[in-house]
């Protein structure tokens, strides 16, 4: 966990017409990034630990992204917090941890303590989110387990079962689990 700049950029929006969202046409912007400098709590992940939790090289993206989106809905459960008080970002490749990479911070300028809060109670939080996927009838993700309505990437790519193989590994390596 620590100090992170997240930064931001709208590239576009899409023009649609009410009252069905009928789509019409795409408006591209040239906006200038924006930097938030906020908190921050990560996982890494070696390529040969995904491999041997069952994680293809094709699965990793949407493992990664289905993991940081239901860890970004039910984190509020236990840090008193809006899901809108947070965001995220997975990635195979981070340019500064150079590993496969979830982030899940505060979405206000300095911190707002919720992502510090879920470090510091990291195995209740994995597991609450390993059971919300495993219990979640559907077969390969809803909006109910790893679908995220703010989600920037259209919810592309997402793995339900991905994500519920790397809470699963961490529910045993999370830092309150191993001062148990």
């Amino acid at each position: 966990r620590g100090v992170v700049d997240v930064t931001s950029q709208v590239t576009d929006f899409d023009l649609l017409r009410l009252p069905h969202l009928e789509f019409i046409s795409n408006r591209e912007l040239s906006l200038a990034p924006q930097t938030l400098r906020t908190h921050a709590t990560w996982v890494t992940f070696s390529p040969a630990t995904l491999r041997a939790i069952g994680i293809t090289p094709d699965d990793e993206a949407g493992a990664l992204h289905a993991a940081e989106h239901a860890s970004i809905a039910l984190l509020p459960l236990l840090a008193t917090c809006d899901r809108w008080d947070l965001g995220g970002l997975s990635t195979q490749l981070h340019a500064d941890t150079a590993l496969p990479t979830i982030f899940v911070h505060d979405a206000y300028r300095g911190g707002a303590g919720y992502s510090h809060y879920g470090f510091s109670h990291a195995s209740q939080w994995v597991s609450m989110t390993a059971e919300a996927l495993e219990s979640c009838e559907c077969s390969s993700g809803c909006p109910r387990c790893v679908q995220s309505p703010k989600c920037g990437n259209g919810n592309e790519p997402l793995s339900k079962t991905g994500a519920l193989a790397l809470l699963r590994y961490l529910e045993t390596r999370s830092p309150a689990a191993r001062h148990s």
